[in-house]
């Protein structure tokens, strides 16, 4: 059986063999292309909540969230150009406002942006984890690994703010027949 250190090192020694690699499937392909999707969509809304919420908090992790989707965004992109990869259209970046001056109609409330910034990093991740089980190339995995783990870390606490300020959505708790509801 194979054990965590000698599956790392068949990993590590994949990625710097000199052995051709095979080209992407087509699975690896929409996968990163579609990843790469969401990313830029987040993006977008990221600027929105950091124009339109003057909380702290908030604008602290959005501001956190589109530093790494542009980092991971990079990433993707230029291994997508390397491989020769028509890349997604991307649309253009938001002009910096003041949440002042957007009429409370207009814009969205905090608890609509915390958890529309956290249905794109749900969305990331469980692309990612689908993705890597997908996946044949070693460097492709490691990439959407890389991307996943930047998620989870950034996600975490996130998650923790979203609890304490009560914007957490949560679907209705399962109570199997008979139980008693405490």
């Amino acid at each position: 059986m194979t054990n965590l250190l000698e599956s790392l090192a068949n990993l590590l020694g994949s990625l710097i063999d000199d052995e051709p690699k095979p080209p992407l499937h087509a699975g690896e392909v929409m996968a990163l292309w579609t990843l790469l999707t969401i990313y830029q969509e987040g993006q977008l809304i990221y600027q929105i909540a950091l124009n339109t919420t003057p909380d702290q908090e908030l604008r602290h992790a959005a501001k956190n969230a589109l530093e790494n989707s542009i980092e991971a965004s990079k990433l993707i992109r230029d291994f997508l150009i390397k491989e020769g990869v028509t890349l997604p259209k991307a649309s253009e970046p938001k002009p910096d406002s003041s949440p002042e001056s957007i009429p409370l109609g207009v814009k969205f409330t905090d608890e609509e942006l915390a958890n529309l910034i956290m249905g794109k990093i749900s969305a990331c991740i469980a692309l990612c984890g689908q993705a890597l089980a997908q996946c044949l190339r070693n460097d492709v995995g490691s990439l959407l690994l890389q991307s996943m783990g930047s998620l989870l870390k950034y996600g975490t606490p996130y998650k923790s703010l979203m609890k304490k300020r009560g914007w957490l959505i949560a679907p209705p708790f399962y109570y199997p027949p008979g139980a008693t509801m405490d």
